[in-house]
């Protein structure tokens, strides 16, 4: 009964993590719009030229468009700016004690919605040009107008906690309309005032899809034998036919001069062509894979490929690794020996016992803080313990660990004595020797050691006219300092500093004066007990071991180089071919992460993830080149295309004269077989060989010379 007990309690517990992980998972990112707004440059050069009400309609008009274009993203919330203080008024009403502040429709004071990110859009140039002509046609004179309206502007992205800019990108939008007014026609309006709209769509539009873009860039939710799946729809700006890159995020970038985080960095990992865009989602083909996996970025790119890629290349692998890879060979080493999949399942169901046997934890809390009364340590315990309780963790009681400490201190400086027991436990804690000792008597997996560090209190006066907004704010801060001692080792398991914060809002029509210390400390109770988890997680053991290795096959061709086919006739005859043979590499050093792995062509084992790759031959010139190892049993392929270096090409010049002389359906004398057989040498000292992964039998037609001499 104990056992089923614990097992539903284990199980509800599971539920409220795994509901509160999916509710974080889905929370959409917070956006404010501060306004579009133009120039004033380009504000006076419209009012010069008498279109400032077009430039305002657009701009006007183009907010809207946008926001309906972020909300179709489904990504954002949008929060509220503008009307701030009709908002802020039923707010003050719910906490006037008039409205019943249980109900959970009442509005909540200081509660509204945070913007990580502001995006601000500047107009900088602005064009309304008017072409107007008459002509004759059918029906005698008709007039013409031609409207074209030239915009520019940029869209800035700001990260509002850090205050640093996402992005900045520069539009541009070219639209004209024409109109024709028959003779005999009379028109109050214009029909081509119809462009400001378009234009504000467009400019709405474009907007939108760069703020989604540096907040969400694209990214892979299949991918399957060289098919891609992203999350991204035609309404978001996707159509058939665009080039996207994909990229690997890897180390933040910081600037050694200033310790600004300049972002991640962005490692190509291949290319792809869009083959149709959904509602919800779009698909791709990949032309190069080298690594594409889910969850890679994806970048438009409007230029289309670059140099050196094959728009008509195709890719075959699949993330989960069981197909090969377009552009990918292996090197080096032979995969171990062993059954890896047994030693992960032995240590798969190791670790799953290990998670069912409930931590126990000691709880220790003391208060350092002159302001904070005396019993609030023992609030503080039991809102920990319920916190670390309700997610099944086992606590010993604030007595077990002084008796504890007692039992094993003795005539030492863990003496309880005249001090207060608060400096005993540190002391033990503080100790790495002594921590294991107490959590042997303890039988104790690790200890949680919280010491209130400050409480203070500010005022912040607030008035800004133009929001119609006058408050005083007092803010109360609790600090809290924390940390996880792993009773295994007796080392810090985790460490940090939580804030706990809460304020009161006063005006003409609101008065408050309460004290929040009480939920302040809840507060800071949850927040040690989720910043404790990881930590926690450590203590259980291993938890099923890591990550085994990958066969990388990696396959090496010659760009561009090729020589005729030569076939033996019935008569002996050596006679030169209309078809060429393409040539591939042997004996390339491979550095994998800058140490030397073997050479290519080869398999080699590597760790899943990214990988620094060097390929040295010594008529080419080095390739270096991320990958991204894909997790799997399957052999990953990469191939790569190495060009003639400046001195290998002129090693190549000399060498290949004599086969380039050669015409088609010319028998060879005995003088060009010696020559033909000396270049072959040259290409055997030089590790080049016929790649035969695109030729299925050198000898159809004929015995070729190049299987004689080279013996394939």
């Amino acid at each position: 009964m104990r056992t089923a007990s614990r097992a539903i309690v284990s199980l509800t517990a599971s539920m409220c993590t795994l509901a509160f992980a999916a509710t974080a998972s889905a929370q959409k990112a917070t956006l404010a719009i501060r306004g579009f707004e133009a120039t004033p440059a380009a504000e006076r050069a419209a009012q010069a030229a008498g279109s400032s009400n077009a430039l305002a309609q657009i701009i006007e008009g183009a907010e809207g468009q946008m926001e309906n274009a972020l909300q179709q993203t489904q990504k954002f919330q949008i929060v509220a700016r503008g009307n701030l203080k009709t908002i802020l008024k039923e707010q003050d009403l719910a906490e006037s004690g008039l409205v019943n502040r249980l109900d959970p429709n009442t509005a909540k004071s200081l509660n509204l919605a945070g913007a990580k990110y502001v995006a601000v859009l500047v107009v900088d140039g602005f064009q309304d040009i008017t072409d107007r002509t008459t002509f004759e046609d059918q029906l005698g004179q008709t007039r013409a107008e031609r409207r074209m309206i030239q915009l520019s502007g940029v869209v800035k992205v700001f990260d509002t906690t850090s205050g640093t800019m996402l992005t900045s990108t520069a539009l541009k939008i070219d639209q004209n309309q024409l109109d024709k007014i028959i003779p005999g026609v009379e028109r109050t309006g214009r029909k081509t005032d119809a462009i400001l709209a378009k234009v504000a769509s467009e400019l709405g539009s474009e907007t939108a899809l760069s703020i989604t873009g540096a907040v969400y860039p694209a990214k892979v939710l299949a991918y399957t034998l060289g098919n891609i799946t992203f999350n991204r729809s035609k309404a978001t700006g996707v159509v058939p036919g665009q080039i996207w890159e994909v990229m690997h995020s890897g180390d933040e970038l910081v600037d050694p001069d200033t310790g600004e985080s300049l972002g991640r960095e962005e490692i190509s990992i291949g290319w792809a062509r869009v083959t149709d865009a959904d509602e919800r989602f779009s698909k791709a083909v990949a032309l190069v894979d080298r690594g594409i996996e889910k969850g890679s970025i994806m970048r438009l790119r409007p230029n289309g490929l670059p140099d050196g890629i094959d728009p008509n290349g195709r890719a075959s692998g699949s993330a989960t690794g069981s197909g090969s890879a377009n552009g990918a060979t292996s090197v080096g080493t032979p995969s171990r020996g062993g059954d890896v999949s047994g030693s992960r399942d032995a240590s798969g169901a190791a670790s799953t016992q290990a998670e069912r046997s409930p931590l126990r934890l000691a709880v220790f809390v003391k208060n350092l803080a002159d302001n904070v009364p005396a019993n609030s340590t023992g609030i503080l315990e039991n809102d920990l313990i319920a916190c670390f309780s309700g997610a099944g963790v086992s606590m010993i009681s604030r007595g077990d660990v002084m008796n504890g400490v007692a039992r094993f201190a003795g005539e030492s400086d863990n003496t309880g004595g005249a001090n207060p027991e608060s400096i005993d436990v540190e002391r033990a804690l503080s100790d790495q020797a002594s921590a294991l000792r107490l959590a042997e008597l303890l039988n104790a997996d690790g200890f949680v050691v919280a010491s209130i560090s400050k409480y203070t209190t500010s005022t912040r006066n607030f008035n800004d006219p133009e929001l119609d907004v006058r408050s005083s704010i007092r803010e109360f801060d609790l600090g809290v300092a924390m940390r996880v001692v792993n009773g295994r080792t007796g080392a810090t398991a985790y460490g940090d500093m939580v804030d706990a914060r809460s304020a009161l809002r006063s005006n003409d029509n609101l008065q408050q004066t309460e004290d929040p210390l009480g939920d302040l400390l809840q507060q800071a109770a949850r927040k040690i007990c989720a910043q404790s988890s990881s930590a926690m997680r450590a203590m259980r053991g291993p938890t099923g071991g890591q990550a085994g290795e990958t066969s990388v096959a990696i396959q090496l061709t010659a760009s561009g180089l090729v020589v005729p086919n030569i076939t033996e006739d019935d008569s002996g005859n050596f006679v030169v071919g209309s078809s060429t043979l393409p040539l591939s590499l042997e004996g390339a050093r491979v550095y994998v992460d800058g140490v030397l792995a073997g050479t290519a062509p080869g398999q080699f084992s590597m760790r899943p993830g990214t990988h620094r790759l060097r390929i040295e031959h010594g008529l080419f010139t080095p390739i270096e080149q991320i990958v991204n190892v894909r997790e799997g049993s399957a052999v990953q392929n990469l191939d790569f295309a190495m060009v003639l270096s400046d001195k290998g090409r002129a090693d190549w010049a000399k060498n290949i004269a004599i086969v380039e002389a050669l015409k088609n359906g010319e028998v060879l004398r005995e003088s060009q077989l010696e020559l033909v057989r000396a270049f072959a040498e040259f290409l055997r000292q030089s590790s080049v060989t016929i790649d035969t992964s695109q030729v299925r039998n050198l000898n159809i037609g004929g015995r070729s010379i190049w299987a004689q001499i080279l013996g394939e």
